[in-house]
C-alpha cells in the first residue's frame, strides 16, 4: 500500500474522487447520462482509472451502487481494491452531482440538525449533523448494489479479512458524508482500520461532532482544503462572511450568489448553529492549501468554481490531463 501521508496517495485519492464524480457522464461530451446503468457507470470509472497518471490499478469490487433521483444518479458510491500491492480497499462516494435535487437538498438541508445517536448508538456526546447530511448516509448505507458482489456497503465490507485497511475518500459533499459514514464504520467494524480522506468538503456537523470525530479518527483522518475554495467554509457564519469578499477586488460577488451565501449566514446565526470542521488545528489532520486565483475566472461564480474542483489538481502536483474529466467551464 502507498503510504497514507504521501503526496502520491494525496494524488491517487483526488483522482479517485474525481472519476467517481464524474462516472455518469459520458465522455468525450461529459454530459449526464440518462438513467445509468451501474454497468455503464462501472465501465466509465475503470476506463477513466485506468487512463489516469496515479489512480489506475484497482478494480471495482463492490459497486458502483446508485442512489437514482429521477432520471439521473444522485449518490454514486464504489468499493475499489487494487494499487501497487493488490489489496487496497477504498470506499468512494461522490459529491454533489448536476441534475440531481436531492444532491443539492443534502447539500443545503443544514437546518434542522440531526442527532449523530440516531445513526451511532454508542455515540456518548450531543453530537448533531446536518439533515442533508444524515440523508445522505441514509442513502448511501442503505443501497444495495445491483452488479457484481450484491447487497450493501455494510454486506460488503463485513466480509473483508480483519484488519484490513480502509481508505474511505469523497470530494465535496462526497467528503462531507464520508466523515459520518467512516464514524459509522468504525463504530460496526471494530476488526477494521479505517482512514478517512477528504477533498473541499464542507462541516457535516456542529463542534461536539467534530470534537468526536477528532477523538475516534486521530490519527486515522485528513482534511485537505483549499484556501481559496468556498465550499469548505459552509457551514459556519463568520467563514461565511468571509467568503462574501474572497475575490476581490478581482471577482465581486454577484447579487444572486450573495443573497444565497446571506440567506446561509441567516440560518446559522438565527438558529445558533455551531456548525465546525473537524480536524481544525491538527497538522496531522488537516492539509492547508493555498490556492492562487486564476485570471481567466471573470466572474465570482467561474472562480469559485474553478477553485473548488480544478485547483486542487495543480495544487497536489498534478496536471489538467492527468486525470480524465471535464475540462474547465464545460
Amino acid at each position: 500500500m502507498t503510504s497514507l501521508d504521501s503526496l502520491q496517495q494525496r494524488q491517487i485519492s483526488l483522482t479517485h474522487a474525481f472519476v467517481v464524480n464524474n462516472a455518469a457522464r459520458y465522455s468525450p461530451s461529459w454530459e449526464n447520462i440518462k438513467n445509468p446503468s451501474p454497468s455503464q457507470v462501472k465501465d466509465n470509472i475503470l476506463s477513466r482509472l485506468n487512463g489516469s497518471k496515479v489512480g489506475g490499478g484497482y478494480g471495482v469490487a463492490w459497486g458502483p451502487a446508485l442512489v437514482m433521483d429521477g432520471d439521473y444518479t444522485a449518490h454514486i458510491t464504489v468499493v475499489l481494491i487494487g494499487g501497487k500491492n493488490e489489496n487496497d480497499i477504498v470506499v468512494v462516494t461522490s459529491g454533489t452531482l448536476l441534475d440531481s435535487p436531492l444532491d443539492q437538498l443534502d447539500d443545503l438541508d443544514i437546518f434542522p440538525m440531526v442527532p449523530l445517536q440516531k445513526l451511532i448508538k454508542s455515540c456518548p456526546v450531543p453530537a448533531n449533523i446536518s439533515q442533508g447530511t444524515a440523508g445522505g448516509v441514509h442513502a448511501i448505507l442503505h443501497t444495495a448494489s445491483k452488479i457484481g458482489s450484491q447487497g450493501t456497503l455494510c454486506d460488503f465490507l463485513g466480509k473483508q479479512r480483519s484488519g484490513a485497511t480502509i481508505r474511505l475518500v469523497g470530494h465535496s459533499l462526497g467528503g462531507a458524508l464520508m466523515s459520518v459514514v467512516a464514524l459509522y464504520l468504525k463504530d460496526k467494524f471494530s476488526g477494521f482500520n479505517f482512514y478517512c480522506e477528504t477533498i473541499a468538503a464542507p462541516t457535516a456537523g456542529d463542534g461536539f461532532f467534530a470534537s468526536y470525530f477528532n477523538k475516534q479518527m486521530a490519527g486515522n483522518a485528513l482534511r485537505i482544503y483549499n484556501t481559496l475554495d468556498v465550499v469548505p467554509m459552509a457551514w459556519c457564519a463568520t467563514s461565511l462572511d468571509f467568503s462574501l469578499t474572497l475575490y476581490e477586488p478581482t471577482n465581486v460577488i454577484d447579487e444572486d450568489t450573495k443573497k444565497a451565501v446571506c440567506r446561509g449566514i441567516d440560518t446559522v446565526t438565527n438558529n445558533n448553529l455551531n456548525y465546525t470542521q473537524w480536524g481544525m488545528g491538527s497538522a496531522q489532520m488537516e492539509l492547508r492549501l493555498c490556492g492562487k486565483l486564476q485570471s481567466s475566472c471573470t466572474s465570482y461564480k467561474a472562480q469559485s468554481g474553478y477553485q473548488h474542483i480544478y485547483e486542487y489538481i495543480s495544487l497536489l502536483g498534478l496536471q489538467p490531463g492527468d486525470i480524465p474529466m471535464p475540462p474547465f467551464g464545460s
